[in-house]
């Protein structure tokens, strides 16, 4: 089974979040050429004061 993992920042609004599930299942589904019940998403959110860029966090931007 094909695991997706996404790093980013939070998505609030859970619309959103699960129209970027759909896609990306649909996407992966048909690269893989597997049934949309085989693709995994996992999600890993990430706040402003836990990532930082050329030294510095991204909150500090």
């Amino acid at each position: 089974m094909p695991i997706l993992t996404l790093e980013g920042p939070p998505i609030a609004d859970m619309e959103t979040r699960r129209t970027m599930v759909t896609e990306l299942t649909a996407a992966a589904a048909k690269a893989y050429g597997m049934p949309k019940e085989k693709i995994i998403i996992l999600i890993h959110e990430n706040q402003p004061t836990q990532v930082a860029v050329a030294g510095e966090l991204i909150s500090d931007r």
